[in-house]
């Protein structure tokens, strides 16, 4: 199965979302599926990688995001 990861720079997120880490700033949303359109406009999201969130290319992608 694959995940798509995405960052929330306005701190909301999609209600379908798998799981979701809330911090101050941002929130990182886990997705079964592509975000659409419009939620990317909504919610001002970021697809920061495809995979597990553990992958080398996911963190290294949210870190530069987070700087």
């Amino acid at each position: 199965m694959r995940n798509y990861w995405y960052l929330s720079l306005c701190g909301c997120y999609p209600q379908r979302s798998m799981s979701a880490q809330i911090a101050k700033r941002y929130t990182i949303v886990e997705l079964t599926d592509e975000a659409t359109p419009q939620e990317i406009d909504q919610y001002k999201l970021v697809l920061v990688g495809i995979g597990w969130f553990n992958d080398k290319h996911i963190q290294e992608n949210i870190k530069r995001w987070l700087r």
